[in-house]
This record gives C-alpha cells, sequence and structure tokens, in this order.
C-alpha cells in the first residue's frame, strides 16, 4: 500500500485511502526509532520527509494487553 507520511501531535502516522475511505495509522515504532536516530545524521529528517512524504507500507499486527493494534510498517526507508 501506499500512503502518506506525516509527524502528528500524536507521533509520526500514515494517512491512507481504502475502497474510498480515508484513513491513518501510527508508524510501527521501529520505524519511529529509525527516524529519531536519523536526526543525528542529517539536518532536518522531518524537512526531507515533507519533501517526499509517499511512503510504501504493510499493515502490521501486535497483540497488547489492550487488545490487537495496527501499525504502518514502512516497506523501505527512503531519507
Amino acid at each position: 500500500m501506499t500512503g502518506e507520511l506525516h509527524n502528528t501531535d500524536h507521533g509520526w502516522m500514515v494517512s491512507y485511502t481504502e475502497d474510498g475511505l480515508a484513513k491513518g495509522l501510527s508508524l510501527h515504532y521501529d520505524d519511529v526509532d529509525f527516524i529519531n536516530e536519523t536526526k543525528y545524521t542529517f539536518d532536518n529528517v522531518e524537512a526531507r520527509i515533507a519533501k517526499n512524504p509517499i511512503v510504501e507500507f504493510v499493515i502490521v499486527e501486535n497483540q497488547k494487553m489492550s487488545g490487537v493494534v495496527k501499525y504502518a510498517k514502512l516497506l523501505k526507508h527512503k531519507l
């Protein structure tokens, strides 16, 4: 799937359309860690992402105490 990666007040999200409906998922924590680590390498990683926010991702599920949580897991890091 493809979607748009953006940083919100609630963290990194991927917005996408499925069956004609706009949807959004939190970015997988491994990918959030990658972005946070990349901040030490690039001057402004958020500007790089904002310049080309379209990403390929899959939906993954994690079982938690509160139930199943879905995340957007990036297929490629393009920073």
